[in-house]
C-alpha cells in the first residue's frame, strides 16, 4: 500500500511558530545589546569628562563621579554579556526549528554525517546506510557534542537487549512529551558549539597523579603567613627591610622552582575550562530535567550536584589563568603563592570528584542520544514503538513497512511476517522493482527497533535478532581482493555468526549473492549456501535474479518465494513496488536495454544503434 501521508500540518506548524517566536525574540535582545552598548559608551564618555573637569579643578568630588560612573559601566558589561548569550541562543533555536522543518520532508542541513563512527566490516551499518550523507545517523542526530554524537552511532551499531530496549522506548516517549527541553538542550550546547572538545582531556587530567615533588611542596603556600608578620615587624620596625625582601625573594624561589609545571597545566586548562562551562550548564538542565522514566531516574541520581561541581572545576581553572595577567602576578600572585594555592583546590576537586566524573559524562552522552530518539519520535508521530518478545527464534511481523530514508509522499509500505529459524525468503523481481530497498526496509526498521527507537509502521513486533547484510560488497587494492573474492570473505563471517549458539538468532540480508561468478557456479553456490543456513541459527532473506533458485526454493519447505514485479505499459515500464507472493515472471532487462538504444537482434545478441 502506497503510505497516506501523515497529518504534520500541526508539526510544521509548531515548529514554524517556534522558528518565528525565536527570530523575534532574537532581533529584541539584539537590539537590547546595541542600547547597552550606547549606555556604555555614554558612561565611558562621562568618565572621561569627569577625568578631564577633576584634572583642570582638582576637586577630589570629580573622582568619586569616575568610580560611580565606572561601577556603571561594568554592570552594563554584565548586562552587555547576558544579552548577547540571549540573543544567540534565540538565534540557536531558531536554527534548530528550521533543521526540523527540513527534517520533516526528509532533507538534512546538518554536515554531520556519522562516518567517523563507522567499523572495518561491521554487520550492517555500510549496507543500510546507517551513517553518511543520507542516513539513518542523519535522520535521528539532534546531538551537539562529540561524546554525544559518539553514544548516537555506538547505539545504532550496537542492539540492545530487550530490557534495555524498553526502557528507551519509555524514556523516548517521556522526552517526547517535553519538545522545548530537547530544544533547550541543543540551544545551550550550541552556545558552546567548539567548547566540548576537550571531553578527553578533562578525563586525562583527573586520572593523573600528582607528581610527588609538587605534593611536597603544597605546604608552602602558607609560607606567606610568615612574610606578612615580616611585614608587620617591618611597618613596626623591629626589623629591618632587608628580611622583607629576602622574605618575597623565597616567594621567588618557591613559584620559579614549579613554574614549569604549572604552566604546562594553565595551558592545558585553557581550553578545558571552556568545556566545563559548557557541560556545567548542561548538567544544570539535566539535573532540573521534569521527566519520570525509569530510564531517567537511574541516571538523575548520577548526576546529582554535577553541575555544581564542574562549575567549581571550571572556575579553578579560570583562576589559574590569572596568572598570565601581568599586575595580578605582581600584587596578588607572587605576595600569596597563588599558584600553589589553586594546585591544592585542584587536587582536592579531584580527590572528591575523580570516581564521578565519568559517570556525569556519560550521562551526559545519554541524554543527547535519548534526546535523539526523542526528536525523531516527535517528528514522526505517524510511526510506532516495536513490541519486543523474548522468542528464540527470529519473529517478525509488520504491517505498513516503509523505508524511514523515502519521503512520505514517495513512500510504498508493505505488510512482512517471518517466524521460525532456518527459513529463508526469496525475492525474486526484474531490475528497478524494489527487491534491494525492500531489503534496506526491513534492516533499517531493525535497527530502528533495537536502538529503542520509533520505526516506519502502522505496527511491528519482533524478537531480538543480529542484523546481517551482504549487499555492497567491493573489491580492495590495498587487500588485492576482487568484489567477488570479498563477498565469499563475507559470507564466511556470516556462517561464523550463525554458528554462536550464545546469542539471538542472526538475521540475514543477501542481496544478489554471488553475482561476481557465471550463472551455473552462483546458483549451485546459493543453493549450497542456503542450505547450509537452514541448519543454523540463523534467517534471513536473499535477492535474486535466478528464476531457477526460486524454482528449487519453491521444493523446500523453510524457503517461501516472493517478488517484485514490473510492466509494460504503452510503451513504459511501471512499478508498484509491491510485495508479491510466489516467484516473479516478469522482467525487464530487455525492454531497459532497448529504451537505452541496445536492440536484441534475433540470435538474442544486443545491437547498439548509433
Amino acid at each position: 500500500m502506497k503510505n497516506a501521508e501523515p497529518n504534520i500540518t500541526a508539526l510544521r506548524e509548531y515548529f514554524q511558530t517556534e522558528k518565528n517566536k525565536a527570530a523575534a525574540a532574537e532581533q529584541r535582545e539584539h537590539e537590547r545589546f546595541k542600547s547597552i552598548a550606547l549606555l556604555r559608551l555614554a558612561t565611558f564618555t562621562g568618565m572621561v569628562v569627569l577625568a578631564v573637569i577633576w584634572n583642570k579643578t582638582g576637586v577630589g568630588y570629580w573622582g568619586i563621579g569616575i568610580l560611580v560612573l565606572l561601577a556603571v559601566f561594568l554592570i552594563l558589561m554584565r548586562r552587555q554579556q547576558d544579552a548577547r548569550r540571549s540573543r544567540d541562543y534565540e538565534k540557536n533555536l531558531g536554527r534548530i526549528n528550521e533543521d526540523e522543518l527540513a527534517r520533516l520532508n526528509l532533507q538534512f542541513k546538518r554536515p554531520e554525517t556519522g562516518t567517523e563512527f563507522r567499523e572495518r566490516d561491521h554487520a550492517y551499518s555500510d549496507d543500510l546506510d546507517v551513517f553518511g550523507e543520507y542516513s539513518l545517523f542523519k535522520l535521528l542526530n539532534r546531538t551537539r557534542t562529540a561524546e554525544g554524537a559518539r553514544r548516537l552511532g555506538n547505539w545504532l551499531k550496537n542492539p540492545a537487549n530487550v530490557e534495555e530496549v524498553n526502557l528507551r522506548q519509555a524514556a523516548s516517549a517521556d522526552f517526547s512529551r517535553h519538545p522545548e527541553r530537547i530544544q533547550q538542550w541543543e540551544a545551550t550546547a550550541l552556545l558552546h558549539e567548539h567548547a566540548a572538545k576537550h571531553v578527553g582531556e578533562i578525563q586525562a587530567w583527573s586520572a593523573e597523579a600528582f607528581p610527588a615533588p609538587m605534593r611536597s611542596a603544597l605546604p608552602l603556600r602558607w609560607y606567606p603567613l610568615i612574610t606578612l608578620l615580616i611585614a608587620i615587624l617591618y611597618a613596626a620596625s623591629v626589623v629591618p627591610g632587608i628580611v622583607l625582601v629576602g622574605s618575597l625573594a623565597v616567594h621567588l624561589f618557591i613559584l620559579g622552582r614549579y613554574n614549569e609545571f604549572v604552566q604546562v597545566l594553565a595551558n592545558r586548562t585553557t581550553a578545558m575550562g571552556q568545556t566545563l562551562t559548557a557541560y556545567a550548564e548542561l548538567l544544570k538542565l539535566a539535573e532540573t530535567a521534569p521527566y519520570q522514566s525509569r530510564w531517567w531516574a537511574a541516571r538523575k541520581e548520577r548526576i546529582d550536584g554535577s553541575a555544581t561541581a564542574l562549575a567549581q572545576l571550571g572556575n579553578l581553572f579560570e583562576k589559574l589563568d590569572y596568572r598570565t595577567n601581568a599586575y595580578f602576578a605582581l600584587f596578588v600572585g607572587i605576595p600569596t603563592l597563588w599558584d600553589m594555592h589553586i594546585l591544592n583546590s585542584l587536587e582536592n576537586w579531584k580527590a572528591t570528584h575523580r570516581e564521578h566524573l565519568t559517570d556525569w559524562l556519560d550521562v551526559l552522552a545519554d541524554t543527547e542520544a535519548m534526546n535523539s530518539l526523542a526528536g525523531h519520535a516527535l517528528a514522526n508521530p505517524h510511526y510506532v514503538a516495536p513490541q519486543f518478545s523474548d522468542a528464540a527464534e527470529v519473529t517478525i511481523t509488520a504491517t505498513a513497512l516503509g523505508h524511514p530514508l523515502i519521503p512520505v509522499e514517495k513512500r510504498i509500505s508493505n505488510d512482512f511476517a517471518m517466524e521460525g529459524t532456518g527459513k529463508t525468503i526469496l525475492v525474486t523481481g526484474s531490475n528497478m522493482s524494489g527487491k534491494s530497498t525492500f531489503l534496506r526496509t526491513i534492516g533499517l526498521n531493525l535497527v530502528l527497533a533495537q536502538t529503542g527507537a520509533v520505526v516506519s509502521a502502522g505496527a511491528f513486533a519482533c524478537s531480538p535478532v543480529r542484523v546481517f547484510s551482504s549487499m555492497r560488497t567491493q573489491d580492495s587494492l590495498e587487500e588485492s581482493t576482487s568484489s567477488f573474492y570479498a563477498e565469499l570473505k563475507r559470507l564466511r563471517k556470516l556462517l561464523e555468526l550463525a554458528d554462536e549458539q550464545a546469542h539471538a538468532p542472526v538475521f540475514y540480508l543477501l542481496d544478489e549473492i554471488l553475482k561476481g561468478t557465471n550463472s551455473a557456479d552462483r546458483h549451485k553456490g546459493a543453493e549450497a549456501l542456503i542450505r547450509q543456513l537452514h541448519t543454523k541459527k540463523a534467517s534471513g532473506m536473499v535477492s535474486t535474479h535466478d528464476l531457477e533458485l526460486g524454482e528449487w526454493g519453491a521444493t523446500e519447505s523453510y524457503i517461501h518465494n516472493f517478488h517484485f514485479r514490473s510492466d509494460v505499459e504503452d510503451g513504459k515500464l511501471h512499478f508498484d513496488y509491491r510485495l508479491h507472493e510466489g516467484i516473479c515472471r516478469s522482467f525487464n532487462a530487455s525492454e531497459l536495454m532497448r529504451m537505452m538504444g541496445i536492440a536484441i537482434g534475433p540470435d538474442k545478441s544486443p545491437v547498439v544503434h548509433p
